[in-house]
């Protein structure tokens, strides 16, 4: 007996023809959860795409679901008995790539230099950082981190990590510690990297102490989740002229409301929760590959890659 799986989502043809090659599988696709026919809801046993609580109580046979995104730190709520996977992996690269663009366009200045141009005014700046030999602090060691400081460690940055525990250290990082071990890194480090899951333990990690622990020409980029950083921590930190710069991708409250201080806070450079998704089209096909690898692994009685930990949030 097949076994009943709904995709929700707007798909190219080349991925639903992924995921209707699944064996032993009865593919059924939706553009919303809402989409959902209640006459699915009794033996459908796979969401691909996320699960609200009003599928999850209704469908009794549901026993896993495979998310598309990386966070899922919204799902501490699902019964134990339903598997959840994310796209863990999937979004890495990218991310790392828009980490690594920032982290230059801060070196180097570069945001100064744009708005010299528009009021075509033409001075040199001083104080323009080399990448080569600086010193680069990952505060997450999942995909993402690891991506960043492996292609920082190839532009000859010298690459230090915190994760919650310590094991697998690679060979491009210098030292890895956990959270105990952090602050002692953080007054020498000239990039603060933060991609943290959202988790109790991660929310306003980086308070206006930790910030002053920073060397007062570091860099803080934020591509996790935006309550890591204290906001009114970092506007009086930034004011007080601490820090290079602060590249945000991700920041609290999201969206950033009209007005709020820290459109205008000096040297806090602000993207649109844009540096993962779907905008590279690259990223989309990796995440429906995760996802029909993890689909095949189930359907064939075997774990996902990655399961979430509901209690982590990742």
């Amino acid at each position: 007996m097949s076994a009943k799986i709904i995709v929700t989502g707007k798909h190219t043809e080349e991925s639903r023809e992924k995921f209707r090659r699944l064996p032993g599988a009865e593919v059924i696709f939706v553009n919303t959860l809402d989409d959902i026919s209640p006459a699915d809801y009794a033996d459908t046993e796979i969401l691909a795409g996320g699960v609200n609580r009003t599928l999850a109580e209704n469908m009794p046979n549901l026993r896993f679901v495979q998310l598309f995104s990386a966070g899922a730190n919204n799902y501490a709520w699902l019964p134990e008995h339903i598997v959840l996977a994310n796209a863990y992996g999937a979004y890495g690269d990218s991310i790392a790539e828009h980490m690594l663009t920032v982290t230059l366009m801060a070196m180097k200045r570069m945001p100064e230099y744009l708005q010299m141009q528009q009021r075509q005014g033409w001075e040199l700046l001083n104080n323009v950082m080399r990448f080569e030999g600086s010193k680069i602090l990952s505060v997450g060691m999942g995909a993402i981190g690891t991506s960043y400081l492996r292609k920082s460690h190839a532009l000859g940055a010298v690459c230090y990590g915190v994760r919650r525990t310590v094991h697998d250290k690679p060979d491009f990082v210098e030292e890895l510690t956990d959270l105990s071990g952090m602050d002692a890194l953080l007054p020498m480090m000239d990039v603060v990297a933060l991609s943290l899951p959202g988790t109790n333990e991660t929310k306003s990690m980086f308070d206006e102490r930790r910030l002053r622990l920073m060397k007062k020409d570091a860099v803080i980029l934020n591509v996790g989740r935006g309550n890591a950083i204290v906001t009114d921590d970092l506007i009086r930190v930034m004011k007080d002229g601490h820090l290079r710069a602060a590249c945000l991708d991700v920041m609290n409250p999201e969206p950033l409301p009209k007005d709020h201080p820290l459109w205008t806070t000096p040297r806090v450079y602000i993207t649109p929760h844009i540096s993962g998704g779907y905008r590279a089209g690259l990223n989309y096909s990796r995440v429906i590959d995760v996802a029909v690898q993890n689909l095949t692994l189930v359907l064939n009685g075997q774990p996902p890659v990655h399961t979430v930990d509901r209690t982590l949030g990742y």
